[in-house]
């Protein structure tokens, strides 16, 4: 039963490290493209 439970926990922050790694590199491609816009525009 704990093994089954702890399966589930590692799966799920598995996901949740998983899109908050993408999160974090369209937050930072966003910011990249704004600020080199703002230069060049």
């Amino acid at each position: 039963m704990s093994l089954m439970l702890s399966e589930i926990l590692l799966s799920g922050t598995t996901v949740n490290l998983t899109l908050h790694c993408r999160w974090h590199l369209v937050q930072s491609f966003s910011a990249v493209f704004l600020y080199w816009f703002y230069v060049f525009s």
